[in-house]
């Protein structure tokens, strides 16, 4: 049988579409890791930063090297952007934002060249997942594309504008991943602005949580201006949809969020966080930072440690800003230098190692529900619906929702099962 290597670079709906490739492609080709010689490989690349691009360009260097008379293809957001550059002369068949749903049919025939249109479509593509094999958790594809239009980000331009699954393809294939994966993470580009026409997110999660075998449902990332009072409201009334919400914020000063094009103000979002934390006590929020934005002042940066610890969120995933070729904030003077980039992500993540601490430790004496998700000789190991992973001592099956009691939460997050 022949083999094929693959490499998943970015996003969880990367991740989701490289899992409907391995699905399509298992019966023909047998996986083997990327460092091996294979007689296809496929790259999964990305755009989003200058190191993911880096990364692309030497997993495609890689993937030649390790074969010279390999059939290599490179898919989705940098072939998109750069498919027509020197970085993919390499390749044999590139395929950009679309024709996913037709790429086990190219690479069976072996079709060669750009198949990148400069014109995305505006229909979804369904990629139907069936599971995800040996994991407690799936991700599940609701939309893809963006309309907002960030100053410094050019996945608008990698993956086109707003579209969404049909509900009826979504709840069909929810059912069905269900059966092996008790964890569905809702993803897409801008997941909080899923709507079909007939149903939004709301009615969505209405849907989804009348799946008797599915035991929890997490939305991957929200815009504030997207988490709605019936959203809320279904979160309190339905333990199914896990109580933590990933809400980006990228910056914490207006000035630099009306540079960056994001619609709300710090005022807007702060009302909001504490209104959802009122309504759902113990809620974890995580958010998402970018630090070293031009016109970002020492003074302004100093308002971010204030803000970090006025709002106290569950976990940050903090970026240095990186500059991108055809965005509007690469036009922007007073970029930033870099080593004041990488001084002030130092700083966000000492402090926010502290507040992340302090928001475990809130849980000692709680009981909370954890999915196992692995074993070792004497341990369980899984994420509760808060998104705090926890040691459990005994062994319970992987996929079971066990109920947790934490006892501790120092380097680590113990508890043990509830009786």
């Amino acid at each position: 049988m022949k083999t094929y290597a693959m490499m998943v670079l970015g996003c969880k709906v990367n991740d989701y579409e490289a899992t409907y490739v391995r699905e399509k492609l298992n019966p023909y080709y047998a996986e083997i890791d990327f460092k091996d010689k294979a007689d296809l490989y496929i790259i999964f690349t990305c755009c989003v930063t200058n190191t993911a691009e880096s990364k692309t360009r030497k997993f495609l260097h890689d993937a030649r090297r390790n074969n010279p008379d390999a059939y290599i293809v490179a898919v989705g957001c940098m072939s998109q952007i750069k498919g027509g550059s020197d970085d993919f002369a390499d390749v044999d068949l590139i395929i950009g934002s679309d024709q996913k749903d037709k790429m086990i049919e190219m690479i069976l025939n072996h079709e060669k060249g750009s198949k990148v249109n400069e014109s995305i479509s505006k229909d979804f593509e369904t990629l139907f997942v069936e599971s995800y094999p040996k994991k407690s958790r799936a991700f599940l594809k609701i939309e893809d594309g963006c309309n907002q239009f960030c100053s410094y980000c050019i996945i608008p331009y990698a993956r086109g504008r707003q579209r969404s699954a049909d509900h009826k393809d979504i709840l069909k294939q929810a059912g069905i991943l269900s059966k092996t994966n008790k964890e569905i993470v809702l993803t897409g580009i801008n997941t909080g602005r899923y709507d079909d026409g007939e149903y939004d997110l709301y009615h969505l999660l209405k849907d989804l949580v009348l799946i008797e075998d599915l035991k929890t449902i997490r939305i991957s990332s929200i815009e504030i201006n997207e988490v709605t009072d019936e959203i809320i409201q279904l979160m309190k009334d339905n333990e199914k949809i896990a109580h933590h919400l990933h809400i980006p914020v990228q910056a914490l000063d207006d000035e630099i969020l009306k540079k960056m094009n994001r619609p709300y103000t710090m005022k807007e979002y702060l009302e909001r966080i504490e209104d959802i934390r009122r309504q759902i006590p113990g809620i974890s929020i995580g958010t998402d930072l970018i630090v070293g934005f031009p016109y970002e002042t020492d003074e302004i940066f100093e308002g971010y440690l204030k803000m970090l610890e006025t709002i106290r969120f569950a976990f940050v995933h903090v970026f240095p800003y990186a500059r991108k070729k055809g965005t509007v904030a690469d036009t922007f003077d007073q970029q930033i230098d870099q080593r004041t980039k990488k001084e002030r992500v130092r700083k966000v993540l000492d402090l926010q190692q502290q507040l992340t601490q302090e928001h475990k430790r809130s849980f000692v004496g709680k009981t909370v529900k954890v999915l196992i998700e692995k074993n070792d000789e004497c341990c369980s190991y899984g994420y509760s619906r808060e998104y705090i992973y926890t040691k459990v001592p005994g062994i319970y099956p992987v996929g079971e929702l066990v109920d947790v009691t934490i006892e501790s939460a120092m380097k680590e997050v113990i508890g043990h099962a509830a009786e």
